[in-house]
């Protein structure tokens, strides 16, 4: 991959207000995230996850298009702050803020006909949850478009990037680390009905399913 030119955005992230600094996404991640989408001139953008509105002030400022943005605990976990960090920065005419959850958004998007170009996977960090939204990401996402992954040394979301390498060929991986994932959707998707290969981390994980695998046909059988 290409180094990214660093284009600089203007002190978004001391302009913002963050309670709790654990929480949001670290400046060079945000700055990352402009820089990449400035490159690439990207505008259709959506995000699951909002907490302070940190990543979507960055993805905002950088576009200055619609992001759309789903997260249902804005008001119970993050007082709202998320919102008036975006109006604080005069960006809350580009934001379309969804309080719901992704399972609920995700498919009224694809019915309403939206399409987009890029998108970032930081909501819910359980394994079903991250694989519905890329279900529905990927739905929604145009060729040559990008989903991007955070919290990559978790191994829910590591064993779902784990799974696009080995199934997704119509993906191809731009940057990984331990804190992001950065894929580019090439082509459609043209697998067959009952496509799968493993992707488990573990030979020794493997090993046991299969052995288990294994167990139940016999029992059919029996």
């Amino acid at each position: 991959m290409p180094k990214l030119i660093r284009l600089m955005p203007l002190n978004i992230y001391n302009r913002l207000n963050i309670p709790n600094k654990n929480s949001p996404i670290p400046q060079k991640h945000g700055e990352f995230i402009y820089s990449f989408l400035k490159m690439n001139s990207i505008k259709k953008t959506l995000e699951t996850g909002f907490g302070y509105g940190c990543s979507a002030a960055y993805i905002i400022s950088a576009t200055k298009s619609t992001h759309i943005v789903i997260d249902p605990f804005e008001k119970s976990q993050w007082k709202n702050i998320g919102l008036h960090n975006i109006k604080k920065l005069n960006l809350s005419k580009f934001l379309r803020f969804e309080n719901d959850f992704s399972y609920n958004v995700l498919p009224k998007l694809l019915k309403e006909g939206i399409k987009i170009d890029f998108a970032f996977i930081d909501g819910m960090h359980l394994f079903d949850y991250i694989m519905l939204d890329f279900f529905y990401i990927d739905l929604l996402l145009n060729n040559n478009g990008y989903v991007l992954f955070h919290d990559n040394q978790l191994l829910s979301t590591n064993l779902i990037v784990n799974w696009i390498k080995k199934n997704k060929l119509n993906y191809t991986l731009i940057k990984e680390d331990s804190c992001f994932v950065l894929f580019k959707k090439i082509k459609a998707d043209v697998r067959k009905w009952d496509h799968f290969i493993a992707f488990y981390n573990c030979k020794k994980e493997e090993k046991t399913l299969k052995e288990k695998l294994r167990e139940l046909k016999a029992r059919i059988k029996v």
